[in-house]
């Protein structure tokens, strides 16, 4: 069965971000990772930043996917972060800033699935119109909730 990262998002997972680097937005991100996973903050920090040193994961279009692996968790942890400000840090692929940044947290023994909410995320979000979109709507989560559960998987 297809996984789709949408099945783990809520109001509660759209998290206006107020940093203006790469690393103030990523910290905000993880606070509330560490917060909805009750795992220790220091350990998503450190995964989190041992990823991104081997290859950004600023994708283009003004999407960043930053994405861990983690034992022991029943569920991916999704968080949706828009940025009150462009980041222009981010060392983008396109070498664009960042406006929309989608943050995966999923159980490292489950490695399909964590394959399997990358690839929805890329599928759904890739559209420049559809971060666009949800830049537009920034200060509402549910609106952008809706924005994004309304993407087709592109399939």
């Amino acid at each position: 069965m297809k996984v789709t990262f949408t099945k783990y998002i809520d109001n509660d997972s759209i998290v206006m971000l107020k940093g203006k680097t790469k690393l103030e937005v990523l910290n905000e991100i993880i606070s509330k990772a560490a917060q909805r996973s009750q795992l220790d903050r220091d350990l998503i920090f450190r995964l989190t930043w041992k990823r991104e040193q081997m290859m950004t994961t600023g994708v283009g279009n003004g999407l960043g996917l930053p994405h861990i692996r983690v034992n022991n968790i029943p569920d991916p942890i999704i968080i949706v972060g828009v940025c009150n400000e462009p980041i222009t840090d981010y060392q983008s692929q396109d070498d664009q800033p960042v406006r929309v940044i989608v943050y995966i947290m999923a159980a490292d023994e489950r490695p399909e699935e964590y394959l399997q909410l990358l690839g929805s995320v890329s599928r759904k979000l890739r559209n420049p119109d559809v971060i666009n979109e949800i830049i537009a709507n920034i200060g509402n989560p549910g609106q952008i909730l809706k924005v994004i559960k309304s993407q087709q998987d592109g399939e």
